[in-house]
């Protein structure tokens, strides 16, 4: 319990730090100028980023705005980003940036992420291969990564936010709100006026964990009380002795003590474990120091009342035991029982972020099923200059005669994923004849990204879109005006106004076809939402081929990213058909094509993941800890208390189950109701929690009565 006070006391320091890390942050750079854009409209955008980099390429100014991401879980700050706009050249210095005594980034690195690719980042933004240098990170802490502003603006989806600008005077700060009033419509005086603010916290764990330490102390302080009780007739026999009654309290509670400082060592060594990547200099020791001491205080404040109980007891009412047994036990059962509803109901208050927590291990558990695999992560223009700036496709065309020429090869395979849901629906009015009338996933699949996820084809299916024809599977569950209208709108789709520039097998007859499928076998979504299914077992399926491609697939096949990319390919696949000698033969040699793991791109994602789900981990632990430390206490307690009726009924053969009735009553009692009242309120966590509690506790309980049993038997026998 002592190790658990000061280990949790860490780990509240730190998510304490990441608050001290994120006021920090957003004050970033220091001595700046805030201009709050609000309420203007995306299509200024381009002409607001034009000002800020018309300011900021000045020497020695710098534009910065911070955007907030919050937890799916339960709302608390998650990542901070911060997006930069300066002169590579002449970075101003206050964009270093320092906490905890080490430095976080500096100017330098600014300047060398300000002439790197936009999605280059400074520390883990996303994909790990876009980060050009670390940043030192806090555990359980928002993550930090800097970007470029564009890049930020282009990610967010707005240009609304709090820009501070640092570098300029007065007179040229005027001049670039006049240069923003002029773009956006809003007067200068409402631009460094705060009409709109955000307040992000650290969502529900600090609070959760403070109330853990706070019981765990107050369980402590109890057991500490009941030990020095219960040695009240070993006292007696000491002050017949004339021993002393400091010694005596300080003999017995040593062991305490010592484990108090080992605590606050490992407290001390956690803290600093728990800051990866920051420097080991007296700033952090300081702080690991000072969180050492909060854990350790609350310990020996309860061996302090322990000692004072013990050191002011009359040496008569020590031989004679007098204290009350029963009062104990009663506050000892009563903690018992508010320990299982303060677990209950922390189960039913987190229930909503448990459930969003499960979400994400399901997310977590996907992914990693394909995170071996190899999407496209970047190519250069090489010599196709002119495609890349869309006046040729012969970029498209060498890409689309590699793919072609492998698609049939083990470890290769295309998937592309898109839900359109009844925005893009509405969208689509007045722009196609047929309109789908209900939102749908589609999925363009290739027969081996199918067969890899157990979807079966038929072999007619499979030589149609082999010969060029376009094969549409539709879900047979759908009505049939679903099913019309989801028809005519793939036909629609799949026949260009346009000659193609890739000129495929299938525009030789343009077929379009059809197919019903039971949507029995869920299939992968791509998609890095958690908010929208990882699987999805009834989408429209287009079974894709080389040979029935349109322009808008051929053409896409070296698009980059996660939910952009089309082909997949497996370690050895990426290894084979992308090394230099493989692709000079259709003239990819000078483009540089590089394929990544999926898991490099969703470390960002799974980082966030796996800090959420252990912290909520840890919580649960932390309670099921609690409750088992408060059941031994009171097991304890019961069997001291009664332990010559226990000895004598057990002599006389009494089954243990009717010696500890009462014992067994309470906690049974206790956990039933506990249920109880999860199910009234509709709390799946809460049910969950108090059935596996009340399980753990009666074969806890079934342990330590026949342990207790013995030992008294025993006990009594050498007496």
């Amino acid at each position: 319990m002592v190790v658990l006070i000061g280990a949790t006391a860490s780990v509240l320091f730190v998510l304490n730090q990441g608050v001290g890390l994120q006021q920090e942050v957003d004050r970033f750079p220091a001595n700046s100028t805030a201009i709050y854009l609000y309420g203007v409209s995306e299509d200024h955008s381009a002409g607001v980023l034009s000002a800020l980099g018309r300011f900021a390429d000045a020497d020695g100014r710098a534009v910065v705005r911070v955007d907030h991401q919050t937890s799916k879980v339960d709302g608390g700050l998650s990542a901070l980003r911060v997006g930069v706009l300066a002169n590579p050249r002449t970075p101003p210095a206050a964009l270093d940036l320092r906490f905890l005594g080490t430095p976080l980034f500096d100017a330098m690195t600014i300047s060398k992420l300000l002439t790197s690719d936009p999605s280059k980042s400074v520390g883990l933004d996303a994909n790990a291969r876009d980060a050009i240098a670390t940043i030192p990170e806090l555990a359980f802490a928002p993550r930090l990564s800097v970007v470029h502003l564009s890049h930020l603006i282009d990610t967010s989806g707005t240009i609304n936010g709090t820009y501070r600008v640092v570098g300029a005077d007065a007179a040229q700060a005027n001049e670039l709100l006049t240069s923003l009033a002029a773009v956006t419509g809003q007067s200068a005086q409402s631009m460094l006026a705060p009409l709109h603010g955000q307040a992000t916290d650290s969502g529900l764990l600090p609070v959760i964990l403070l109330g853990c330490v706070i019981a765990a102390v107050i369980l402590l302080l109890l057991v500490l009380v009941v030990e020095a009780l219960r040695s009240f007739p070993v006292l007696g026999v000491h002050l017949l002795l004339g021993r002393s009654t400091w010694g005596f309290a300080i003999r017995m509670f040593r062991p305490v003590l010592l484990t108090a400082v080992g605590a606050a060592v490992l407290s001390m060594l956690l803290t600093v474990g728990l800051a990866q990547g920051y420097q080991l200099n007296a700033t952090l020791l300081a702080a690991a120091w000072s969180c050492a001491v909060a854990g350790a205080v609350p310990v020996l404040a309860c061996v302090a009342v322990a000692v004072f109980v013990i050191t002011s007891t009359k040496p008569v009412n020590a031989i004679l035991g007098r204290y009350s047994k029963r009062v104990l036990l009663w506050t000892l059962g009563g903690l018992y029982v508010a320990a299982i509803a303060g677990f209950a109901f922390m189960l039913v208050y987190i229930d909503g972020p448990i459930k969003e927590a499960g979400k994400l291990a399901d997310v977590s558990r996907t992914w990693s099923a394909v995170e071996n695999q190899q999407i496209l992560y970047q190519l250069s223009p090489g010599n196709d200059d002119a495609s890349i700036g869309g006046q040729s496709t012969q970029l498209a065309k060498d890409f689309y005669d590699w793919y072609s020429s492998i698609a049939d090869k083990p470890g290769v395979s295309l998937t592309h994923t898109a839900y359109y849901g009844q925005q893009t629906l509405d969208q689509w009015s007045g722009v196609y004849k047929s309109v789908p009338e209900q939102p749908f996933w589609y999925i363009a699949a290739s027969p081996s990204s199918l067969a890899a996820q157990g979807f079966h084809i038929s072999p007619e299916a499979l030589a149609r879109a082999e010969r060029g024809e376009r094969v549409f599977l539709l879900p047979d569950t759908w009505t049939g005006t679903a099913k019309t209208s989801m028809q005519g709108w793939l036909t629609e789709d799949s026949h260009p106004k346009y000659a193609p520039s890739i000129r495929t097998t299938y525009f030789d007859h343009e077929t379009v076809v059809f197919e019903d499928y039971a949507p029995n076998t869920p299939l992968f979504s791509w998609t890095t939402e958690p908010s929208q299914p990882q699987t999805v077992a009834d989408p429209v399926i287009l079974i894709s081929t080389p040979a029935n491609m349109i322009p808008f697939e051929s053409e896409s096949l070296y698009a980059v990213g996660l939910e952009n990319s089309y082909i997949k390919l497996s370690t050895a696949a990426a290894h084979e058909y992308t090394s230099n000698q493989y692709l000079a033969t259709y003239h990819l040699d000078d483009n540089k094509v590089e394929f990544l793991p999926v898991s490099e791109f969703t470390a960002g994602l799974t980082k966030t993941i796996q800090g959420t789900l252990q912290l909520f981990g840890g919580v649960i632990v932390f309670l099921f800890l609690l409750v088992a430390v408060a059941l031994v206490a009171l097991l304890r307690l019961f069997s001291n208390t009664y332990r010559e009726s226990l000895v004598v009924k057990r002599m006389l053969g009494y089954p243990l189950i009717r010696l500890f009735a009462p014992a067994l009553v309470v906690i049974t009692v206790t956990g039933t109701v506990a249920v109880v009242v999860a199910s009234l309120l509709q709390s799946k966590s809460a049910i969950l929690g108090s059935i596996i509690l009340l399980a753990i506790q009666l074969a806890l309980v079934t342990f330590l009565i026949r342990r207790y049993s013995r030992l008294q038997l025993s006990s009594a026998l050498k007496e």
